[in-house]
């Protein structure tokens, strides 16, 4: 039987994760203990090992020619551990990678804006792409990976010429991250295209939490890019000034949301279901010290249970985005339109050891309706179907942007605003590129937002976004 928690008595300090790129190229992380362990190894299976170990350390201690670095034991053989696990998710995270891995927590960092994911090197398959080459989860919105055409499920073999297939998470994830200014070249496979794609890093700094109003509508528009500390706050504030504008109805964004801390994810849950209603159960092995157990909205929450809410989804939709996908959903509060989620369904746990980080898979959790959603993801109710193309449209797309900067930077200059006219005309001046239509469209889209600052960006784009007009289009229906 598993436990009940209340919101009001829980805040789980987790961060699910995933290979973030830093605080994106890089893996987002579980955090539930800021202090290791303390577990004594007195009466558990590996203490004959342990004892093993250290009578061979004193052995080579003693006749080792050499001087012995200490540390480098220590973080050799606490990787070795993690390793072992064999599971892509648990790893560790030396001192030299600390910084770099604790700033994908904070937010503010150098790179292509993207989160990012790649599976232990013990576990790779070759006969498998997915696990010895780095996959895209999701593009940050804006950000220079999106700009590029970048897009979730894009698989990364090589960076500037070197394969991904011997670089762990920590080091491909450092690669792309790059040097500000200084473009990295990332070989892409997406289905069996094959394509090099040239992104400058830049600093990257995204609100985790955008709004506006459907213009003429009682709609509201919510994007939450991804859960950190901070987005339960953003949440109210942009929720309350939507109210104030006359919001009846909510378009959740969740779409290439890669997750983040769950404590966020739950509270944002809390918001809008009534007390008793389940949020997520989180589930321990049988074996486990720690017990399974259920998570409720509380008493305190429910400010706006209320109003009616539509959840856009994709692949690039997961882990902390897909407990409150789940939460809405299977409770009958919200719908849920566009593209199946990414499907990660398991919990780690991150803290400090000695001067890197610990983490490993602790548990999975399950929706209210107690589906286990990993490596299956979550179906929306209302499906939109991605626009697909060839294989020699993709060829000639990133054919064409290999050498579209010069061309976007002069189209832009000679038509300095965006607008639907002048993305019409873009496409028409590249017609011979034989890229379609609406790629060479969002293209010259994507490169007038590089080029605003991140307020002046149009929040939405009712012109090509099928799932947005879907959305609307649901509760104009209503």
């Amino acid at each position: 039987m598993c436990r009940r928690k209340f919101l009001s008595a829980l805040l789980l300090t987790v961060l699910i994760t995933f290979s973030i790129e830093a605080s994106p190229e890089r893996e987002l992380v579980a955090t539930t203990a800021a202090k290791g362990p303390g577990i004594s190894v007195q009466n558990s299976g590996i203490s004959s090992t342990l004892l093993g170990l250290n009578t061979l350390y004193q052995y080579i201690n003693a006749n080792f020619l050499y001087d012995i670095d200490l540390n480098k034991v220590d973080e050799s053989l606490t990787a070795g551990l993690l390793s072992a696990l064999d599971d892509p998710y648990s790893e560790y995270i030396a001192k030299d990678e600390a910084e770099s891995f604790e700033e994908g927590i904070d937010g503010t960092y150098v790179g292509i804006g993207t989160y990012l994911t790649k599976y232990k090197l013990d576990a790779r398959d070759f006969n498998d792409p997915t696990t010895y080459m780095v996959q895209i989860m999701a593009p940050f919105p804006g950000g220079p990976a999106e700009r590029a055409g970048i897009k979730s499920r894009d698989l990364i073999s090589h960076i500037n010429g070197e394969s991904t297939s011997d670089l762990t998470a920590t080091e491909a994830s450092k690669k792309i991250r790059g040097t500000e200014g200084v473009p990295v070249v990332l070989t892409i496979h997406r289905g069996s295209a094959v394509f090099d794609v040239s992104v400058t890093p830049e600093k990257v700094t995204r609100p985790s939490v955008d709004s506006t109003m459907v213009e003429g509508t009682d709609i509201g528009y919510l994007s939450i890019s991804d859960f950190n500390q901070s987005t339960y706050t953003l949440v109210t504030t942009e929720m309350d000034k939507l109210i104030s504008k006359g919001m009846k109805h909510l378009i959740l964004d969740l779409r290439n949301n890669g997750g983040g801390t769950v404590d966020t994810a739950l509270l944002v849950a809390d918001l809008f279901l009534g007390r008793d209603q389940k949020i997520v159960t989180v589930k321990y092995k049988d074996n486990s010290p720690r017990r399974t157990y259920s998570t409720y909205a509380s008493e305190g929450g429910t400010k706006y249970r209320n109003i009616d809410i539509a959840i856009l989804t994709n692949g690039g939709t997961a882990s902390a985005s897909e407990i409150l996908t789940g939460a809405l959903k299977d409770n009958g509060k919200a719908v849920s339109i566009g593209s199946k989620t990414f499907g990660k369904g398991v919990m780690q746990d991150v803290f400090k050891w000695n001067e890197g980080f610990v983490k490993f898979t602790t548990a999975s959790y399950l929706t209210p309706n107690g589906s286990d959603i990993n490596k299956i993801g979550i179906a929306p109710d209302i499906e939109i179907e991605e626009v697909k193309y060839s294989d020699e449209e993709t060829m000639a797309y990133y054919e064409f942007i290999k050498d579209s900067q010069i061309i976007e930077d002069e189209f832009i200059r000679k038509h300095p605003e965006l607008t639907e006219e002048n993305l019409e005309l873009f496409a028409d001046e590249n017609r011979g590129s034989k890229v379609p239509r609406l790629l060479l469209k969002l293209l010259i889209r994507n490169g007038y937002l590089g080029k605003m600052d991140y307020t002046e960006r149009p929040k939405i784009d009712r012109t090509h976004d099928d799932v947005l007009n879907r959305a609307i289009k649901y509760f104009e229906e209503r």
